[in-house]
């Protein structure tokens, strides 16, 4: 048996070192600035808050390629299903899995930042429980917290959200102000709704992007082109630098654990390394 390897120090190396060139950080800063009708200094904060998030989601998933945790997160069953025969297959499927889970966590923290960038007059919630960011017009408050998808939000979370509404609903009143928290999914919520007991309003997908576009029915679509511009902009310097190398490295790491001595996987090997 060999030691474990530890992949996540040469990756995360390579990512800091992985730059975009000026260039093209400008030319990305003008189509943003085009498509989301924005400045150019919130397009470059976006732009570069892209980058960073990017970035991290890779730096958290790829640091840890360790054989042990990439064979934690296998399942043995699904890989017989899907004939995978050699040990470099099976590494390259946990690459790709790690390299598909940061992108999601990085696209909804880039949602969020764009949602507060672009709508009008978003500030800092002046009490920031549960929510990203507030809009405030004449004596009405709007809180938005914003979710990649509707089913994000678990329903615990959904009761505790709506204790937090009827609490912040009652101390604005004393002020004589109104308050009301949006529950905001970036896709796939088709009707707005608000069922006995909830306090919070269930906001459409396409509304949501609508208002943080001031009135742009299409701005959902923009969102959406901004976010493949710049993620796959980073994702090409992850596909052709990092994954090959990681790829081959968790290769030669595992086969000791897992594989036959010519590289080809052993499910007998693999499901005594999985079902200790």
């Amino acid at each position: 048996m060999c030691n474990d390897l530890d992949l996540g120090l040469e990756v995360n190396k390579a990512i800091e070192e992985t730059k975009i060139d000026p260039s093209v950080q400008a030319a990305l800063i003008t189509q943003v600035s085009d498509l989301l009708s924005i400045d150019r200094e919130k397009a470059s904060h976006i732009v570069s808050e892209a980058e960073r998030l990017y970035k991290n989601r890779m730096q958290e998933r790829f640091s840890e390629l360790k054989v042990r945790e990439r064979l934690k997160r296998t399942n043995p069953f699904l890989v017989s299903i899907r004939s995978v025969r050699s040990v470099s297959e099976w590494a390259s499927f946990q690459i790709q899995s790690a390299l598909f889970a940061s992108e999601e966590e990085a696209v909804g923290h880039l949602l969020e930042m764009i949602a507060k960038n672009c709508h009008p007059n978003a500030t800092p919630p002046e009490l920031p429980d549960d929510f990203d960011y507030q809009v405030v017009s004449a004596n009405k408050i709007s809180a938005y917290q914003v979710k990649m998808s509707w089913d994000c939000m678990p329903m615990s979370t959904r009761k505790n959200l709506s204790n937090t509404i009827f609490n912040l609903t009652e101390h604005y009143a004393t002020m004589g102000r109104q308050f009301e928290g949006i529950f905001a999914p970036c896709y796939g919520k088709a009707t707005t709704t608000m069922p006995k007991g909830q306090k919070y309003i269930s906001m459409r997908s396409r509304e949501f992007w609508q208002r943080v576009g001031n009135g742009d029915t299409d701005y959902d679509v923009k969102v959406g082109e901004v976010c493949g511009m710049l993620c796959s902009e980073f994702r090409c310097e992850v596909q052709e630098k990092l994954i090959p190398q990681l790829i081959a490295d968790l290769t030669n790491a595992a086969i000791p654990i897992i594989g036959n001595p010519d590289g080809t996987l052993s499910y007998r090997k693999l499901f005594r390394a999985i079902n200790i």
